[in-house]
C-alpha cells in the first residue's frame, strides 16, 4: 500500500508542476569597460518559456551600487520583458579593475524559483587632468 501512495504523490507532483510558468534569462552578462565615476548600464531579456503566467515576487541586487528593474512583473506565457541593470562605478572608492555584481530574480517558477545573475564590468582610473595618454597596441596608457 505504501507503494502505491509513494506513485501516486509523485505522479500528483509531477501533474502539478507541469505546464507551469519557466523563467529563461542569461545568468552572466559582461558590461564591459567604464571610466571610474562613469555608469555601467545592461538590457536583456527575461522569458517565459512556460504554458503559464510567470510572477516575479522581487527582483535585488547584491549591493546598494547596483540597481536592478524588471518591466513587467508578471510574464505571459511565451512573453518577455527587460531587466535594466545600471551600476555606479563612482559608488566605491575602492572599485577599480574587474568588478563583479549580481542581480537576484525571484518568481514562481516551479524549478527555479530564485535565479541568480552575475555581472562583471571593468572599472578604469579617472585620467588625470594634464596627465599624457597614448595608445600601444589596443592599450592606454
Amino acid at each position: 500500500m505504501r507503494t502505491v501512495t509513494l506513485i501516486f504523490a509523485t505522479w500528483l507532483l509531477a501533474a502539478c508542476s507541469w505546464g507551469g510558468p519557466d523563467i529563461d534569462v542569461a545568468t552572466a552578462y559582461d558590461m564591459g569597460t567604464v571610466v571610474k565615476g562613469d555608469p555601467a548600464v545592461a538590457e536583456l531579456l527575461v522569458r517565459n518559456l512556460g504554458e503559464r503566467p510567470l510572477n516575479v515576487r522581487a527582483v535585488s541586487t547584491s549591493c546598494g551600487c547596483t540597481r536592478a528593474t524588471l518591466t513587467p512583473m508578471v510574464i505571459p506565457p511565451s512573453g518577455e520583458a527587460r531587466l535594466r541593470v545600471e551600476y555606479d562605478s563612482g559608488a566605491h572608492a575602492a572599485d577599480i579593475g574587474l568588478i563583479e555584481r549580481f542581480v537576484f530574480i525571484s518568481s514562481d517558477d516551479p524549478d527555479e524559483d530564485d535565479v541568480r545573475i552575475t555581472f562583471t564590468v571593468i572599472v578604469e582610473a579617472k585620467p588625470v587632468a594634464g596627465q599624457a595618454t597614448y595608445r600601444l597596441a589596443g592599450t592606454e596608457r
